[in-house]
């Protein structure tokens, strides 16, 4: 019997598949980037892959989107944060918030301020956007972000920087999404600077949109089966049982 390829529908909730010669699996809804596992001649879908050979089949295993995201600036959080090298009043902080229709904006003279938020726990960040289609006047094109771990040290020691947002294009926000941040790893603390506005004027209607997880998981799906042997040996035994069914 020939092998056959698992498919997977459109993105929703992560899930596992697993194919061998003379099986299939299809999904309907399945996650953002769902962890599969195949044999040969079957087929994958996008996603961050990592390959393993053994006895004659490759094995392909896409990095799993590991929780569902919650927005990590709420009021609470908002309160807490703190600007340098010139705070804003306090109580200008909630505008922080992605909800807030107004933003906060910056004097003419803070051009590059460094907005660092603090979380109540840490948690696993998946991305920072600073958008610029929420509030009047938002002119964010490019930032950068330093994430810190829970004892207080610098998780990446050069910042990341964001995407650049088009001048003519409010859209499409300046952003960096789960592919730069370190995965994996808790984050208690978020330094963002502003680099560029879209005026080369101080940052006008700030918001923060940070998505993240609030429980600590594994980035694959898969986590007991690491080598090929295991992963061979699964497939063997559902072969079998699929013998058996026939």
């Amino acid at each position: 019997m020939s092998p056959t390829s698992g498919t997977t529908g459109s993105p929703g909730t992560g899930s596992t598949f697993l194919t061998s010669q003379g099986a299939s699996t299809s999904s309907g809804q399945t996650g953002t980037g769902s962890t599969l596992f195949t044999s040969q001649g079957a087929s994958t879908s996008s996603g961050q892959i990592g390959t393993t050979v053994s006895g004659g089949s490759t094995f392909t295993g896409i990095t799993t989107k590991r929780c569902e995201e919650m927005q990590a600036v709420d009021e609470g959080i908002s309160k807490q944060i703190t600007v340098t090298p010139t705070d804003v009043p306090n109580e200008s902080k909630p505008e922080f918030q992605p909800t807030s229709k107004q933003g906060v904006s910056f004097p003419e003279n803070e051009t590059k301020p460094t907005i660092t938020v603090n979380f109540g726990k840490p948690a696993e960040v998946q991305s920072v956007t600073l958008p610029r289609d929420k509030t009047p006047n938002a002119n964010v094109e490019r930032f950068e972000v330093t994430f810190y771990s829970p004892d207080g040290k610098k998780i990446n020691e050069k910042p990341i920087s964001s995407t650049s947002s088009p001048k003519d294009d409010k859209t499409k926000p300046a952003e960096i999404d789960y592919s730069k941040i370190p995965s994996n790893t808790p984050v208690s603390k978020i330094d963002i600077t502003v680099v560029e506005t879209t005026d080369n004027k101080s940052p006008k209607g700030v918001v923060l949109d940070i998505k993240a997880c609030t429980e600590i998981t594994t980035g694959k799906l898969f986590p007991p089966y690491k080598t090929s042997f295991h992963i061979a040996l699964l497939l063997k035994v559902q072969l079998m049982c699929h013998q058996q069914v026939a």
